[in-house]
């Protein structure tokens, strides 16, 4: 093996190292320019492959196999070249590609039938450079047209400006100069090297760098851009700050505002009860009614800080094993004990013992909202009514809950109030504090449960769906 022909070697396994390379590219982001970096890659290897094995034949039989196999590989390397650039430049469209690529199909069936290489006529060139049996006219022939098409190839990518267009254009200019050379040496009988494999293989550094550079562009692009997003998520990150802290004195601006509503009409009427009291000629009856008032207006005040104090404190479940059917009953018992003067209402239980009749939670805070909502229902039926306690067994989040349903006949409640019945301070009632449900809700979702509430103009219902494990959930601050 000769210096001519170990560099050829030595081309086809850098060649393949790069091929191998965007084949791996390929393979993780599936994009055109490493498909056709492939092909280019693997197409000049198997040219300077063949034309390694051409200078290596010791017969007309194997120079002629070389040759053909030359000659197909750079129709490969021009349809690649076409590809690459329709990726950089746009040109040349798909339809001059899909004519090349018609072309090297029907080149590689006439190479195959002997019609540009026959063994049968030798054509020795020179004993130092192997021996290649061509037709000479079929040869120039396709020669002539290859060049016309890298010509016209060419004229493509000369109009198109930028450096990528540029630069390809010198790749390709490369490959058609080794071509031409080589060409010409053939027909004229020419002892001299073979170019087109050197000069291509030049051609296909150019395009490594072209990908290459795009490459390292689109990570300055990326890494702007991550810049770019992060000086935005900071700016998002104080806005949003600033909207929280508008936010929050908002809020207790309202609250303050709410508290300050509250306590103030209890605090008048405090006042003018003790002003009473301090007159030398009152009587023992109308003493007796401000003493009462000062007591009602004394637990009202209470009532407030009670609530207030339940709506602000975190919501921490003590966890347990709880039967429904008892949390239903005490919370019925309750709810009848502070509402003595309703009459007239008829309660119904219906527990589905057949599906787990045992939850997992805090007793208290539970008892509570049950007592509640049904304290709730019995005020809204204040002459009569029916309320219907029902519980099933059902599944949230994919897990096994208890549903438990609390069904009244009495006021329902129009849109408006529907919507903001969740709202803390909002209530309809005349010593109401509006801070009940929206402690209930709290107290369903630090058990990882759910509140739903319908109603119409007759009738209010309250579905409570809570899991019947304990469930990770942080208590809602």
């Amino acid at each position: 093996m000769n210096l001519a022909t170990a560099l050829l070697w030595a081309w086809v396994a850098v060649h393949v190292f790069s091929g191998l390379t965007a084949f791996f590219l390929l393979l993780r982001e599936r994009k055109r320019e490493h498909a056709a970096h492939v092909s280019l890659t693997l197409s000049v290897a198997a040219h300077a492959a063949g034309t390694a094995l051409l200078l290596m034949a010791p017969d007309e039989a194997a120079a002629a196999a070389a040759q053909t196999w030359m000659y197909v590989s750079g129709g490969c390397v021009f349809v690649s070249y076409a590809a690459l650039a329709e990726v950089f430049t746009g040109r040349p469209g798909p339809g001059f590609q899909r004519l090349l690529r018609t072309m090297l199909a029907l080149f590689a069936v006439l190479c195959a039938a002997g019609v540009f290489v026959d063994p049968a006529l030798a054509h020795r060139i020179g004993p130092s450079r192997g021996i290649e049996a061509h037709v000479l006219g079929a040869t120039l022939a396709i020669g002539a047209v290859g060049v016309a098409f890298g010509i016209a190839f060419l004229v493509q990518l000369g109009l198109r400006r930028g450096a990528e267009a540029r630069l390809l254009a010198l790749a390709v200019g490369l490959t058609l100069l080794g071509w031409v050379a080589d060409l010409s040496s053939r027909t004229l009988e020419v002892d001299l090297p073979r170019l087109t494999s050197h000069l291509s293989s030049m051609g296909v550094m150019v395009v490594s760098y072209l990908l290459l550079n795009r490459f390292v562009q689109t990570a300055d692009a990326l890494a702007r851009r991550t810049v770019e997003l992060a000086q935005s998520t900071d700016e998002l990150r104080h806005i949003q700050e600033a909207l929280v802290k508008k936010e929050q004195l908002a809020a207790v601006g309202e609250l303050s505002a709410v508290i300050a509503h509250e306590v103030r009409n209890p605090l008048a009427v405090l006042k003018t009860a003790v002003a009473g009291l301090r007159r030398e000629t009152i009587g023992a009856n109308d003493r007796e009614t401000l003493l009462g008032v000062l007591d009602e207006e004394t637990d009202r005040l209470n009532r407030l800080v009670r609530d207030l104090l339940a709506y602000a404190r975190p919501v921490e479940p003590q966890w347990s094993r709880l039967p429904v059917r008892q949390l239903v009953d005490r919370a019925v018992d309750l709810a009848r004990r502070d509402q003595q003067s309703l009459v007239g209402v008829e309660v119904e239980v219906e527990v589905n013992a057949s599906g787990g009749e045992v939850i997992e939670g805090d007793p208290d805070l539970l008892e509570r909202v049950f007592a509640h909502l049904v304290q709730n229902a019995l005020q809204a039926m204040p002459h009569g009514g029916r309320l219907l306690v029902q519980t099933a067994s059902t599944t949230l989040d994919a897990e096994p809950a208890m549903a438990v349903r609390f069904q009244d006949t009495g006021e329902g409640m129009d849109t408006l109030v529907r919507s903001r019945a969740r709202d803390p301070f909002f209530t309809t009632k005349a010593r109401g504090t509006g801070l009940g449900l929206a402690i209930v809700e709290r107290i369903v979702k630090a058990h990882g449960g759910l509140l739903d509430l319908k109603s119409g103009e007759e009738g209010s219902e309250v579905t409570l769906t809570i899991p019947q494990g304990r469930v990770s959930v942080l208590p809602e601050q």
